[in-house]
């Protein structure tokens, strides 16, 4: 008895400590880094500066042209390995312009990097630069290949505009039931949308936007066409950044008048693309059910772009649908049907033990993997109820608001706010609550719902960053603004648009105009 008394004394610290070690070592794996990586701070900084080490770039031509003057495409392409050096390499290889130098860049758009997905999303986009300076129309087939899944990418708008700079690009436009025609709808549906996400004005006039969108029209099927939908719905968002692209270019009016024209031939179809969308959101909902696959996928992508009340074709469909139930409950947030809110509060009752969640003590960093069961969609039913006011819906999402679990905690309480509260004392205690969070994104997420409702502290909180000596503040300041649809601050937004920097006006115009959209669908 004593020896294991002694055992037990020796042996326990001991085991405290390894299991401290242990949990230290999963807290680290479970939550991952955040840190931004190597390979995105170099890119980062060679954008803004738009300098280059060119002795890197000259010393891999120089190893690259004695490797393939031997004929050794092999010995290049293991070269080819991911980090700093790639954007260099693959630069090298462009610089070279052999035709072995372009098989081999086309060669790696089939190769998956990193597990990384922004590191992944860089090389992909160095590598649709550096083969559309070659000018090989050979490649734009392996461009299309690999744009479904660059696309989606975060950087995927600037894979997609690349791509449709292609010469050759409108000729796939015209051949919307072919797989690479639908890839190309995908390609020009990303590069549009990429206008409003940091695509530099000057490049509608390179990728003659205004004639593709021509040919998407003039190509268009008469049954269901999500993705022609889809590229439409942008084109006309495109038409509502006109005086932002003006802006932009006010001190070159040759570029300036070119662009003009492009926008114009978008416009000339405005009334028809009207009537079409219309007709469209009829024509895709009776055929829902006897969809499947990648067809569905893109018709609910449509019917969301066109923010369509669909609940009487998708709640029949949702118990027996896997793969796109998240994007079916997403689509649901534009309904009115009264049997929706009740619906989403139920299923995910019945899937995720909330109250029991609610008791752990809250985490601040996100964690790696999803919390809840493996493929149940909690986040976008907390997001689609946003669109559902009522009493239970409120205490539903204060009740998600006090969740371990920080990107749950988050999606709860960025849907409070839409619609003055109707448990008034619950949602704002709540919200209060979750300004002290200890996780930063559930603390801004918080001080923006309490902005939608007026809360003074909140504004003047956003007032400050937006008017703050730091270029990137307000910028950031000015997209979580429009994010978060707080439109009490749109006098401020106006003030910015006359800032003397002009990025700083530029993302302030961008958040006046998705203001306005949202009020605009809102009345209708």
């Amino acid at each position: 008895m004593m020896v294991a008394l002694i055992l037990t004394a020796t042996l326990m610290p001991l085991l405290l400590a390894a299991c401290f070690v242990l949990g230290r070592c999963w807290q680290r794996y479970w939550c991952g880094n955040d840190a931004i990586s190597e390979v995105s701070r170099q890119h980062i900084e060679i954008f803004q500066t738009g300098q280059l080490n060119e002795a890197a770039v000259e010393s891999a031509k120089r190893r690259f042209r004695a490797l393939l003057e031997n004929g050794d495409e092999r010995g290049v392409e293991a070269s080819l390995r991911p980090g700093v050096q790639y954007f260099f390499q693959v630069r090298a290889l462009a610089e070279l312009g052999t035709d072995a130098a372009g098989k081999i860049l086309e060669r790696q758009l089939e190769r998956r990097l990193s597990n990384n997905l922004l590191d992944q999303s860089w090389y992909w986009v160095d590598l649709a630069v550096n083969l559309r300076m070659l000018q090989r129309q050979e490649s734009l087939p392996y461009l299309l290949g690999c744009a479904p899944v660059a696309c989606e990418s975060p950087l995927g708008h600037f894979f997609a505009i690349e791509t449709i700079c292609y010469l050759g690009f409108a000729g796939y436009l015209k051949q919307p039931d072919t797989p690479m025609g639908r890839s190309a709808l995908h390609v020009a549906f990303r590069a549009i949308d990429g206008f409003r996400s940091g695509i530099q004005p000057h490049l509608v006039l390179e990728s003659q936007v205004g004639e593709l969108v021509e040919m998407v029209w003039d190509h268009r099927p008469t049954g269901p066409a999500p993705l022609h939908v889809r590229v439409l719905v942008e084109s006309l968002r495109l038409l509502r950044r006109e005086a932002n692209f003006r802006f932009a270019l006010r001190d070159e009016p040759a570029e300036q008048e070119a662009i003009d024209w492009q926008l114009a031939r978008i416009a000339a179809l405005e009334p028809e693309i009207r009537d079409f969308l219309k007709n469209q959101s009829e024509i895709l909902l009776p055929v829902l059910p006897s969809m499947a696959g990648q067809e569905l996928t893109d018709s609910l992508q449509a019917l969301n772009d066109m923010r369509v009340n669909a609940a009487r074709e998708l709640l029949p469909l949702l118990p027996n649908v896997l793969e796109q139930r998240g994007l079916m409950i997403e689509v649901l947030r534009w309904s009115r049907d009264s049997r929706v809110g009740p619906w989403l509060r139920d299923y995910a009752r019945a899937n995720v033990a909330m109250e029991k969640r609610a008791k752990r003590r809250a985490v601040a960093d996100m964690p790696r993997q999803s919390t809840v069961p493996a493929g149940f969609p909690y986040v976008e039913i907390l997001l689609s109820l946003r669109g559902h006011p009522s009493v239970e819906t409120e205490q539903f999402l204060v009740i998600a608001a006090q969740d371990w679990d920080p990107r749950i905690r988050m999606s709860a309480v960025s849907s409070l706010g839409w619609w003055e509260p109707i448990v008034g004392a619950a949602v704002r205690a709540c919200l209060v609550q979750c300004k002290r969070d200890p996780c930063p994104e559930v603390r801004q997420t918080a001080r923006a719902a309490l902005a939608r409702l007026g809360e003074r502290s909140s504004l003047h909180w956003f007032r400050q960053t937006m008017f703050s000596d730091d270029a990137r503040q307000v910028i950031e300041a000015s997209l979580l603004i429009a994010r978060e649809g707080l439109t009490l601050l749109w006098p401020d937004l106006d003030r910015l648009v006359d800032s003397d920097n002009s990025d700083i006006a530029l993302h302030a115009s961008e958040a006046i105009q998705c203001l306005a959209e949202e009020m605009e669908q809102a009345r209708s």
